[in-house]
């Protein structure tokens, strides 16, 4: 981050309109803007045009003076650190400019969007200085706090007590049910996780369970309860060695249980290594990676298999490639995996999986994503079968050579471009509850 951004939070240089109100209408709009920011802190779009009444928000992009496109990408402490890219266009073409904002791991929604609301006032000063919205801003700047000024250096792993280290537990349980039919589930994860320049470590551990029960009235009048019950748990570990801009090298780890595989234990151990065609310093508007990995994974099964193996060690590699982009036009990620056993080259899978949200002309978008998966290595499977309520309740992984999952939506909106008014009655309290 250079200098101006890290003065920035200290200086805190925000433009106010002056006597100015948040329903600024069509005819007193001095800049437009295209606001295109997908993050949860960005859902209330309410609040950031509350937030920025000196400009107008239109809906598309092509009537925009200004496209505002925030990004953002994970920090090792379990914030995120967000880019705002400024994108001039019409008469502001060819002037464009970046800043960027981190936020704590335990930042709450309104701080993140406080945040970003104050640094997307501090761009659009560019742009709105050259119109006659000048006349109406002015400039406020708030004196540094002295723990502000004492935490205001460069941390360090010596400044630091928890050296980078960031620790995370979770658990959920879901109960539903009606008079015959329940279901519950529980999960619970712990993760560990280290991030700096050179080094990336991360440490995982989850389990879950799930169980159905049916009762199933019979002929005789009694009542047969059917109870399936679901189990899995996994340990993982990674770790990162930074070589420059494109490359990087490490091994991932894991250990676990799945009923769902038919699998008492299993472990893995693979090195690898990755090269990155674009600097990863622009990973958050782009990244074309390859990542190769090759180590043994052992099995120990849960019942004999198709194959005659309770357990077997094989040597297994794999090979992706990802393409991630975050551009003015929209968004588009693919993935290309392929896994095989060394041992038998037939035993192999292929995954292709992407997300495609790209604006086509104006108003109009297509998003389109999936994931298909060729399946040639099932060793896992029972010689004995699933039973048929397992096959029902989709308690075992069954026999097959491909999944697949595929959506496709249109989106089309004409009509008036502007859209600043905020009017939130109604908007709320639908009589849903939600769950995370």
């Amino acid at each position: 981050m250079d200098r101006a951004v890290r003065l920035l939070p200290v200086l805190a240089l925000l433009a106010v309109p002056q006597g100015a109100t948040a329903q600024t209408g069509a005819e007193d709009s001095l800049l437009n803007l295209f606001f295109d920011c997908q993050a949860p802190s960005c859902r209330d779009a309410d609040f950031f045009r509350r937030e920025l009444p000196f400009v107008n928000w239109v809906l598309d992009r092509e009537a925009a003076d200004v496209h505002l496109l925030i990004t953002w990408q994970e920090t090792g402490g379990g914030g995120r650190l967000f880019s705002l890219s400024f994108i001039g266009l019409g008469g502001f073409d060819g002037v464009e400019h970046e800043l960027s904002i981190d936020t704590s791991g335990d930042a709450t929604e309104d701080e993140e969007r406080t945040a970003l609301a104050a640094r997307s006032r501090l761009g659009l000063v560019v742009y709105a200085q050259r119109t006659p919205a000048a006349d109406r801003l002015d400039v406020s700047y708030r004196l540094p706090s002295a723990s502000a000024l004492a935490g205001s250096g460069t941390t360090s792993a010596d400044d630091d007590p928890w050296n980078f280290w960031v620790f995370r537990l979770n658990s959920n349980a879901f109960l539903n049910g009606q008079s015959s039919f329940r279901s519950s589930n529980v999960f619970g994860s712990f993760n560990a996780s280290r991030t700096t320049e050179a080094w990336k470590f991360n440490v995982g551990l989850d389990y879950s369970r799930n169980a159905q029960e049916f009762d199933i009235p019979q002929d005789d009048g009694s009542i047969e309860t059917i109870e399936e019950i679901r189990r899995d748990w996994g340990a993982r570990g990674l770790a990162v060695k930074t070589l420059g801009e494109q490359w990087a090298v490490g091994v991932r780890a894991d250990v676990g249980s799945s009923t769902f595989y038919n699998q008492d234990r299993r472990w893995s151990v693979k090195p690898g290594i990755e090269y990155n065609f674009f600097p990863y310093s622009e990973s958050d508007r782009r990244s074309f990676a390859l990542q190769y990995l090759v180590g043994p994974t052992h099995f120990a099964y849960t019942e004999e298999t198709i194959f005659g193996h309770t357990d077997e060690t094989r040597l297994r590699h794999g090979l992706t490639a990802a393409l991630e982009l975050v551009q003015p036009w929209g968004r588009w990620d693919t993935s290309v995996t392929g896994q095989q056993f060394l041992h038998d080259a037939t035993k192999y899978n292929v995954t292709v999986s992407g997300n495609v949200n790209v604006r086509l002309f104006r108003g109009f978008s297509v998003r389109i994503g999936g994931r298909y998966q060729w399946l040639r290595d099932q060793l896992y499977i029972a010689s004995e079968g699933a039973t048929q309520e397992e096959i029902l309740l989709f308690q075992q992984q069954l026999e097959t050579n491909y999944t697949y999952f595929t959506s496709i939506g249109i989106e089309y909106r004409f009509g008036s471009i502007f859209n600043n008014v905020v009017n939130p009655r109604f908007g709320r309290g639908q009589g849903r509850i939600g769950f995370f």
